[in-house]
């Protein structure tokens, strides 16, 4: 309980205010009681997910047993709604202009069909299919910037994205897109959700 005290208050102190309200290893709880969907649903930092994912006819996707969702914030939705005002050249483009079948395919790679909890996840690294056939490589590492202040060094979920014709490792990504995952082990009653920092780009989009 004092890891994890001291954690949440490094991290308060260091933190974006966009992007504050999960704290990796900061729950008393992990178990949120409700099935994925209704548990993004009800969140007001997700909820914004839980319309695409309703929009995209995927509720019992991400509801089925043992699946593993790593979910886009809402921060991140909005800055690809952003993104593409810029591309489409029409400032009053919203969710509701996403092609479902586009939907689908970017909501899918962030479901995984097993349960996929930090004790399966290695140092490493281990590439995963994703829903919707791409692959993701999943790692639990542990970072050192707190090892002044901890006797242990806490270990953070990550999600990446393969960038070139083969994976980068994990502790020298080139042109990888790795992303933390800012809360890990949220278990729902059909699954594992895991919440990507606001800094992740929705479908992984290029700048």
């Amino acid at each position: 309980m004092k890891y994890i005290y001291v954690l949440i208050v490094l991290f308060s102190l260091t933190s974006c205010s966009n992007d504050d309200y999960l704290i990796d290893g900061g729950l008393a709880n992990q178990n949120v009681g409700v099935s994925t969907y209704d548990f993004l649903k009800s969140n007001k930092q997700l909820d914004t997910l839980a319309i695409l994912i309703q929009k995209a006819d995927m509720i019992d996707v991400v509801n089925a047993k043992s699946t593993t969702l790593f979910a886009p914030n809402n921060l991140s939705i909005k800055k690809y709604i952003l993104y593409m005002k810029d591309i489409e050249e029409n400032q009053n483009y919203g969710i509701n202009d996403i092609p479902v079948a586009d939907l689908k395919e970017m909501l899918g790679a962030y479901i995984f069909n097993e349960s996929l909890d930090r004790s399966k996840l290695v140092k490493e690294g281990k590439v995963y299919t994703a829903h919707n056939g791409e692959e993701r490589l999943l790692s639990l590492e542990p970072v050192e910037d707190y090892k002044d202040q901890l006797d242990e060094f806490p270990e953070y979920v990550y999600y990446t994205v393969k960038g070139g014709d083969d994976w980068d490792p994990t502790d020298a990504v080139d042109d990888d897109v790795k992303t933390v995952v800012r809360t890990s082990n949220l278990i729902s009653t059909n699954g594992v959700i895991h919440v990507l920092q606001g800094s992740h780009h929705f479908s992984n989009y290029i700048d």
